[in-house]
């Protein structure tokens, strides 16, 4: 919205992504507790994190014109921002839920809200402004997403690495 709302983006087109960016939401909301029910919210989580780089990679392509290309990246990223922000929050609750016990279920809520809405918010906005200060916003999108692309794939090694490990113990 920074680098839009530098050129003077008419209200109609911001309206357009915070259209876009509601549907992706609502769409997962709506499917993320069957995708809990099937896959299991770990994995639902982990996926949702794995499509984290593709958004910051459209994000970094977001033009200096406002063309149809730049458009169509820019509501492309904002769907695909909501939806993992529905995926992830939605089985963060399932999870607060399955490890607190029912009488401090609320609470923990609670917590998991203010962490995400203090620390996260805060670290993301400090930490975003100093990359954005010192390179281009453009550029920063891609380090991050470039940082995060690397470190899913060295996680999901790990992971693959392991799994047999893990899987073998669960049946003995």
């Amino acid at each position: 919205y920074t680098k839009h709302g530098m050129m003077n983006v008419a209200g109609r087109d911001i309206s357009l992504y915070r259209v876009c960016f509601s549907l992706g939401g609502t769409l997962t909301w709506w499917f993320s507790g069957s995708w809990s029910k099937r896959l299991g919210s770990e994995v639902v989580m982990f996926a949702s994190v794995c499509c984290l780089p593709l958004c910051f990679f459209l994000y970094a392509g977001v033009g200096s014109e406002l063309d149809g290309l730049t458009k169509v990246g820019f509501l492309t990223s904002e769907a695909i921002r909501s939806g993992i922000f529905a995926a992830l929050w939605g089985n963060a609750t399932i999870q607060v839920n399955k490890l607190s016990p029912d009488h401090v279920s609320s609470m923990m809520q609670a917590m998991l809200e203010a962490t995400y809405r203090g620390i996260g918010h805060t670290t993301g906005s400090y930490s975003g402004g100093i990359l954005c200060k010192r390179l281009d916003i453009s550029a920063a999108f891609l380090v991050v997403g470039k940082g995060l692309a690397s470190f899913l794939c060295m996680v999901g090694a790990i992971g693959l690495w392991t799994y047999p490990q893990r899987s073998s113990k669960k049946t003995e």
